[in-house]
């Protein structure tokens, strides 16, 4: 459970940054790819979780 809490308070954060980062940069920017990447891969591991954890 513990694990699934720090992944949404991660990916929340990482959300964020990301579209402050859009409005700073541009959508096509590295810095904005780069930080796409890394929230995709949070998301996949929340999504790995098994359904009970995420219940």
């Amino acid at each position: 459970m513990a694990q699934r809490y720090e992944l949404e308070e991660k990916i929340e954060a990482l959300r964020n940054e990301l579209n402050l980062a859009s409005q700073t940069y541009g959508l096509l920017s590295e810095t904005v790819l780069k930080l796409s990447i890394d929230l995709d891969q949070l998301l996949n591991r929340y999504y790995d979780l098994s359904p009970k954890q995420i219940a």
